[in-house]
C-alpha cells in the first residue's frame, strides 16, 4: 500500500515531467517521448480514477478542445515497477503434465525453469468461462531483454526450443503498476455539428497508408485507426479488411461470421453484430453464394465464411482456404483483380455480362463489377451466365439479426470482441473467434497490447481510445479485461475492441499524439475521421 505523500509526490513528479518542466535521467520512464503542451489545455487533474492496475497509482490527465463537441483527453497512469522483469518463455501447454515434463527436461540441463499456470480471473465476463488456460514454461528473471536474449540463445544452443523473451508486466494475468498512457477522444453528437467517416488506404483496397497521410488528405479534424486488415500477401491482398466494411453506403468487404462492429451514420455511431449474405443469380434462375468482396479468391482471413478450411467460424489471425470461390470486385479494389487460374465475368453498372475470360486479372470498371471465380466455382459460372445475360448481385446486411438496407451515408468498420453490452463487460471472445486455442487467447486478450477501442456512453457520446503498449518505460498496454474495465471507467455502456497492437495510432490536428508500437508509425488499410463538414 502506497502511503498518500507518496502517491501525491509520484503525481508532481509525472506532471512536472509530462509538461517538460523537469530533467529525468536517460532510461527512465518519463524519459520517453511524449507530447508537447499546447496553449488550448484546458484541464489537469490528479486524480487517480481509472482502475487500472493496482489501486492508488499516480495520474495525470490533460484535456484539449478539439472543436466544439469533441475533446481529446491523454491519460498517464503508474509507474514502471522495479519488481519488473524479462524472462524466457519455452513454451505454452494445455496441461499441467506436459509443462511439468518440459521443466524436468531443462532442470536436468541446467536451468532454473518453472511452470506458470495461467489463470482468467475475469472469466465470469467472459463467453471463454474457463478459468484455467493453460500452463506456460518459465526460465529466469533478468533485469534487462539483453540479458534474457543471452539466456535464450544458450538455451537454444542446449537443443531446446524457444518461444520468446517476454516482460513481466505485459501479462496481463497479474497486477500491474504500469505504466500507461491512453488518449481519448469524446465526441458529443448534440454539439459536434460535423461527422464521422470510413476511410480507406490510398482511397482504395489494395495496399496500406499511415494513418496521418490519410488524415490529411480527408483535412480531418482528428482520426483513429479502424479495423482488422491483410498485411501479407501470404494471407490475401495487403489492404483487404479482414472483416466488414461499408464505405458511404457500398459494400467493400463481407464480414467474418457475425463479429461486432462499429456503424457511424452522420456524427452518430452504434455497436452491433453484423454479418452479410450475398448471393447471385443467373438469368436461368439458377443461384449460388458468392464467398467475398474484394479479395483474393481462397485466402480468407480470420475464415467465418462458406466451406473455409479448417473452419466456417471466425478463427481470428488464421487464414482459412477455400478452393471453390466467387469474389466480386468493384472499383474499390483498385485498378485489375488478382491474376491466377480461373474465370471471370464484367458486368455492366446493370448487371449486364459484357465479356468473359478464361483464366483472372480481368480489369475492374469503374461502375461496373468483376466476378472472378475459382476451381468448381469457375465451372458453375461457364454454366449458368453468359455475354448479353443478365445476372442479380444480393447484398443482405444483417445487424443484430435483422436485415437492415444500405443506405447512402451508412459506414461500418469490423473489429471484435465486444467488450460491454448495456454496461456490463461481456467479453465475447469465443463467439467472435479469439480463442480458437488456450494459446492464442493467453496470447491476444490476456497478454497486455496496444489497443484500440470505441466505446457509447449512456447519453450516446462515442468514445474513441488509444492505448498504448510494448513500451515498458511508457506504456505496457491492456488485455481485454482492463480494455473493458478502461471503457467503463470511462462512462462507456457499450464498446469493442478495433484493430491494435502496431495498427494502434490516433491524430489530433496535424499530430500523431500517441506513440505507436514499433520503429515508425505502421501503414494500414483504414481510418475513422472526424470531418468538420
Amino acid at each position: 500500500m502506497f502511503k498518500k505523500s507518496t502517491v501525491l509526490g509520484l503525481a508532481v513528479m509525472l506532471a512536472l515531467s509530462y509538461f517538460g518542466l523537469t530533467s529525468v535521467a536517460e532510461g527512465s520512464p518519463e524519459s520517453q517521448p511524449r507530447l508537447t503542451a499546447k496553449p488550448h489545455v484546458t484541464e489537469t487533474t490528479t486524480l487517480p480514477n481509472l482502475s487500472l492496475g493496482k489501486r492508488h497509482l499516480p495520474e495525470i490527465r490533460k484535456s484539449t478542445h478539439v472543436t466544439t463537441g469533441v475533446t481529446h483527453t491523454e491519460i498517464v497512469r503508474g509507474y514502471e515497477s522495479h519488481k519488473a522483469f524479462y524472462t524466457v518463455e519455452m513454451g505454452f501447454f494445455d496441461t499441467g503434465r506436459e509443462a511439468r515434463k518440459l521443466r524436468k527436461a531443462l532442470r536436468k540441463s541446467g536451468y532454473k525453469a518453472k511452470v506458470l499456470p495461467v489463470r482468467d480471473r475475469g472469466f465470469k465476463d467472459t463467453d471463454v468461462r474457463e478459468k484455467f488456460i493453460g500452463y506456460a514454461v518459465q526460465v529466469g528473471e533478468y533485469p534487462s531483454e539483453r540479458a534474457a536474449n543471452a539466456m535464450a540463445e544458450k538455451i537454444r544452443n542446449s537443443g531446446f526450443v524457444v518461444s520468446r523473451v517476454v516482460y513481466s508486466e505485459y501479462d496481463g494475468t497479474r497486477k500491474s503498476t504500469g505504466p500507461w498512457r491512453v488518449h481519448v477522444l469524446e465526441i458529443d453528437p448534440d454539439q459536434f455539428s460535423g461527422r464521422l467517416q470510413l476511410g480507406i488506404a490510398r482511397d482504395q483496397i489494395e495496399g496500406n497508408e499511415p494513418l496521418s497521410t490519410m488524415a490529411v488528405r480527408h483535412r480531418a479534424l482528428a482520426a483513429v485507426n479502424g479495423g482488422y486488415f491483410v498485411m501479407s500477401s501470404r494471407d490475401g491482398t495487403p489492404g483487404d479488411l479482414a472483416g466488414i466494411s461499408v464505405l458511404d453506403g457500398k459494400l467493400i468487404s463481407e464480414s467474418v461470421g457475425e463479429r461486432t462492429s462499429l456503424i457511424l451514420e452522420g456524427n452518430r455511431a452504434s455497436i452491433a453484430e453484423v454479418g452479410t449474405m450475398l448471393t447471385l443469380e443467373g438469368e436461368n434462375g439458377n443461384s449460388r453464394v458468392v464467398d467475398g468482396i474484394n479479395r483474393s479468391p481462397g485466402l480468407i482471413r480470420s475464415c467465418g465464411g462458406v466451406d473455409d478450411v479448417p473452419s466456417e467460424l471466425p478463427m481470428h489471425d488464421m487464414t482459412c482456404t477455400d478452393d471453390d470461390e466467387i469474389i466480386q470486385f468493384n472499383a474499390a479494389y483498385g485498378d485489375k483483380t488478382p491474376p491466377g487460374d480461373g474465370y471471370e465475368i464484367v458486368l455492366d453498372g446493370e448487371g449486364v455480362v459484357t465479356r468473359t475470360n478464361e483464366g483472372r486479372g480481368s480489369d475492374i470498371p469503374e461502375f461496373g463489377t468483376v466476378l472472378s471465380a475459382t476451381g468448381d466455382a469457375a465451372d458453375w459460372l461457364r454454366q449458368n451466365t453468359a455475354v448479353g445475360e443478365r445476372v442479380i448481385l444480393t447484398h443482405d446486411l444483417y445487424v443484430d439479426g435483422e436485415l437492415t438496407p444500405i443506405s447512402p451515408g451508412l459506414n461500418i468498420v469490423n473489429g471484435g470482441p465486444r467488450l460491454l453490452e448495456n454496461g456490463q463487460k461481456t467479453i465475447l471472445a469465443e463467439t467472435e473467434g479469439f480463442s480458437w486455442s488456450p494459446e492464442f487467447y493467453y496470447n491476444f486478450g490476456l497478454y497486455r497490447h496496444p489497443r484500440t477501442l470505441a466505446g457509447i456512453k449512456e447519453n450516446g457520446n462515442i468514445l474513441f481510445v488509444t492505448v498504448d503498449g510494448r513500451n515498458p518505460g511508457s506504456s505496457i498496454g491492456v488485455s481485454f479485461h482492463e480494455s473493458a474495465a478502461l471503457l467503463q471507467d470511462l462512462g462507456a455502456v457499450e464498446a469493442m475492441n478495433l484493430d491494435g497492437g502496431g495498427s494502434t495510432t490516433m491524430v489530433v490536428g496535424d499530430e500523431v499524439v500517441n506513440t505507436p508500437s514499433g520503429s515508425a508509425e505502421r501503414a494500414i488499410a483504414d481510418g475513422i475521421f472526424i470531418l468538420d463538414r
